[in-house]
């Protein structure tokens, strides 16, 4: 494959290729070996493209110290470095695969007669890069590293590091930390290098996720020059389950720290809302702000929009983060089991109880968060009871006259609207107040059309890995029926029509036929007045000395031209768009055969 055919296909920063007049841009594998080249290597080195094609670069030029940051997979823009006597400014993307490092794109820029050093001793001159003289830290390639100058501009930064921030690193390169740290608390960096002191082992929110962080300054001549920052830990929590770990090991149980709840199963985070349109970014920012206090949520969005998601997402971005995370869909429970389901129940408090009681939801959930899907399904002598358990943040199990206070913060999610609810008399006014402290409007799919791409390549990888298939993408065709349709069952019954595709599909790629039926039918659409399909199928409306039997041929085989174009050339699915039988459009199509 030619270099501009995978610089077409991959996505990067416009840095990295400028295969213009003023520089060399090589494609490399995970060894270095050079896949493909520009064909500047001909004016800088005198080098033909396919003699260089399959050499390791380190055979062709020495880029020491920068070739210790290309084999650890660092990105970086911009370091200095002297190629054949001439300096030049050298870049690097990495690529990655699964976590894995595949290679990446390297360019050198400059070279001219001006920078032209005629002696090697020369190469002192150049000004001493931070980035270059991290020595081993570059080989801790597993760890989330970067580096940044005085100023706090990212000089250096690894996939790793970027993986946790939700970026990618050639995005990141070149910022200024406060604008690079979305989502997350603003950088600790430029304090250090105010402090000149490190910070070891901090806890860090990025980007919805607590992690654990080391910073430290980086000194030349005495002088503050930079900062490194290092990931230790991607989750806190990681470091209570090794001390727990540890302690268990040396046989101090006295001194075990607390464990997380084992209810503690939250599924997701900011991480996993896919998408970064306008839309998704402002949904994002108003979820990271409201998740840091405690008042209760209510998600309105319509059915499949993804509001058990954002739920799990609030908690994790939450202080309540290592406390329970416990869910009811109060609309799959009946009224009767609905209420020992959330307050619990007593040893024998009705006929069949579990022996020994049962612990309700709210107390399950205690230093947690509850949440109650459906919340408009409940009824309202149960909408009462929930009032005023809320009110007075206690709750008393079935046939158990002790009451128990507990300390949980609610997020509820409803499909219908709820002030409609109110006013019919359907749901409770008092407890609406109690649950709406904070509404956050859930988008349809169909408001955030620009997300539909990256939510696609989402489901692909997630069916690739599920059905141990291999499929890029989807066919051009397959992509037009796809943005055409409005998906009113939003992101689940994209997810659906993606997995559905995977069980059709041969190949590397979604083809159109590989889509449900229904969608390609409803996505598509004949002409229905009579004078437009007359007129588009070659016939004056007015007949003319036409027989009525050769017009009827006309309109007949411009529909049927027209629903076979229509539906991709699928035959089957154009017979369903005119509403006969396969073998009916075969007939039809066998008639218009000379014989």
């Amino acid at each position: 494959m030619e270099l501009a055919e995978i610089i077409d296909q991959t996505e990067f920063d416009p840095f990295l290729v400028d295969n213009n007049e003023e520089g060399w841009t090589v494609f490399l594998d995970r060894e270095l070996k050079i896949l493909s080249t520009t064909e500047y290597c001909r004016t800088l080195f005198q080098w033909l493209p396919d003699e260089i094609v399959g050499k390791r670069l380190g055979d062709l030029v020495n880029l020491a110290p920068l070739t210790s940051l290309v084999v650890a997979g660092f990105c970086f823009k911009s370091k200095l470095t002297i190629v054949h006597g001439r300096l030049f400014e050298c870049s690097y993307v990495p690529m990655q695969e699964n976590g894995q490092s595949t290679g990446g794109f390297l360019s050198l820029l400059g070279g001219h007669e001006s920078t032209l050093y005629p002696h090697g001793d020369h190469l002192e001159e150049l000004p001493a890069d931070l980035a270059q003289s991290l020595g081993p830290l570059t080989d801790i390639v597993e760890d989330g590293l970067i580096v940044v100058d005085r100023q706090g501009t990212i000089t250096l930064i690894n996939q790793h590091f970027a993986d946790a921030m939700g970026a990618r690193a050639q995005d990141m390169i070149g910022r200024h930390l406060f604008e690079a740290y979305k989502e997350s608390k603003n950088s600790r960096l430029p304090t250090v290098m105010e402090t000149g002191k490190a910070e070891v082992g901090w806890p860090h929110l990025i980007n919805g996720r607590e992690v654990v962080a080391c910073r430290y300054p980086l000194f030349r001549d005495g002088e503050v020059v930079g900062a490194l920052g290092r990931i230790l830990f991607r989750d806190v929590r990681e470091v209570a389950l090794l001390a727990d770990q540890i302690n268990t090991l040396m046989g101090q149980e006295a001194r075990i720290p607390p464990k997380i709840s084992k209810h503690c199963d939250f599924n997701y985070d900011i991480n996993s809302l896919v998408g970064h349109g306008k839309v998704m970014q402002e949904l994002k920012a108003t979820m990271m702000r409201v998740a840091k206090r405690g008042s209760s949520v209510l998600l309105i969005g319509e059915s499949g929009t993804g509001k058990e998601l954002l739920a799990h997402s609030i908690h994790a971005a939450s202080p309540r983060r290592y406390g329970p995370f416990v869910k009811v869909n109060c609309a799959a429970i009946p009224e009767n089991l609905l209420e020992s389901e959330l307050f619990g129940y007593a040893d024998g408090a009705f006929t069949g109880a579990r022996k020994g009681g049962q612990i309700g939801k709210f107390e399950l959930a205690d230093g947690g968060t509850l949440f109650l899907d459906e919340i408009s399904d409940m009824t309202i002598s149960m909408q009462a009871k929930l009032l005023r358990v809320l009110q007075e943040k206690e709750v008393s199990p079935l046939g158990c006259e002790e009451t128990r206070k507990f300390d949980v913060r609610i997020v509820t999610a409803t499909n219908v609207n709820m002030e409609k609810q109110v006013e019919e008399g359907k749901f409770r006014r008092d407890l609406y107040y109690r649950l709406n402290i904070v509404p956050i409007f859930v988008p349809p799919l169909r408001q955030r059309v620009e997300d539909v791409l990256s939510i696609v390549e989402h489901f692909i990888d997630t069916f690739n890995e599920e059905f141990g298939l291999r499929v890029k993408d989807l066919a051009p065709e397959a992509w037009e029926v796809i943005k055409k349709y409005s998906f009113p069952g939003n992101i689940r019954e994209l997810r659906n029509v993606i997995e559905s595709a995977f069980n059709m599909v041969q190949g590397t790629q979604i083809k159109r036929s590989d889509l449900p039926d229904y969608l390609l039918q409803a996505v598509v659409r004949l002409p229905t007045n009579p004078q437009d399909i007359l007129l588009a199928a070659g016939v004056d409306h007015r007949g003319g000395n036409l027989p009525l039997s050769n017009i009827m041929d006309e309109v007949e085989r411009y529909l049927v031209d027209e629903a076979i174009e229509q539906a991709g050339g699928n035959k089957n699915a154009a017979a369903t768009l005119l509403g006969i039988s396969r073998p009916g459009i075969y007939k039809k199509l066998q008639k218009r055969r000379p014989h």
